[in-house]
């Protein structure tokens, strides 16, 4: 299972970093997708507003490079019996270290505003919820690493195929168990961008969601905790409202 995770890693990045320069892309694409929100009680046609933040710590396209991001997120849930869907609004801010390139090196900043629309279609087994989902979306990311991005690719010293404006697109199965009433622990394995492969792990529990996306290091000699870490955190406004 390790080698077949390792060699799909390897596999997109590839295709998206071919050719003889580095290959730079929006730093969001190195975050983790969202995952998908739907509520615990899904007997009956339910929307939610959820609003999240989460955190990513990960390694960058290249040797000795890192980011750290911060994002926040405003989720329109809808969730019926076998449909879920998501709309999100979302904004993030970070930097980007770059390394390797000499007077280009060093800690970029960014910031970025976007949106995706995700659907998720399932069916339950008593307790066991599987289903099969899709987002896609937009966004704009600025800031220092964009116009490191866009200056070093004019000087023809990296290459960056997508300018200011950048595309989501993100498959991923889910499986779910339902514990009560109020608690549904589920795994979305998410492939596409952003992420490449991120896999979530995801804990609803009395109308509050934690999830955690990890992707190890296949290199045996890094002794860093992995190649990314997203943690994340969402409440759910409508029960937030009633309770104030």
């Amino acid at each position: 299972m390790k080698r077949k995770l390792f060699l799909i890693n390897i596999f997109l990045i590839a295709a998206f970093t071919s050719g003889c320069l580095r290959t730079y892309f929006p730093a969001v694409y190195e975050s983790s997708a969202t995952p998908m929100v739907f509520e615990t009680n899904n007997s009956d046609s339910i929307r939610s507003k959820y609003v999240s933040g989460d955190l990513t710590i990960s390694k960058g396209s290249y040797k000795n490079e890192s980011l750290y991001l911060l994002r926040g997120s405003y989720i329109i849930a809808n969730t019926k019996d076998y449909i879920n869907t998501n709309l999100k609004l979302f904004g993030y801010s970070g930097m980007y270290k770059v390394a390797g390139l000499g007077k280009y090196n060093g800690g970029k900043s960014l910031f970025g505003l976007g949106t995706d629309l995700g659907v998720n279609v399932n069916f339950k087994i008593n307790r066991f919820k599987v289903g099969m989902g899709l987002s896609a979306g937009f966004g704009v990311e600025l800031g220092g690493y964009y116009n490191f991005r866009k200056s070093e690719d004019r000087e023809n010293l990296v290459d960056s195929k997508i300018g200011l404006l950048y595309v989501t697109l993100t498959a991923f199965p889910i499986f779910a168990y339902k514990f009560s009433k109020s608690t549904i622990l589920s795994m979305q394995a998410n492939i596409g961008l952003p992420g490449i492969l991120s896999p979530s792990i995801v804990l609803n529990n009395s109308n509050q969601i934690y999830w955690l996306s990890y992707m190890p290091n296949y290199d045996s000699r890094d002794k860093s905790i992995g190649r990314r870490i997203v943690l994340g955190f969402m409440i759910n406004l409508n029960k937030l409202k009633s309770f104030l």
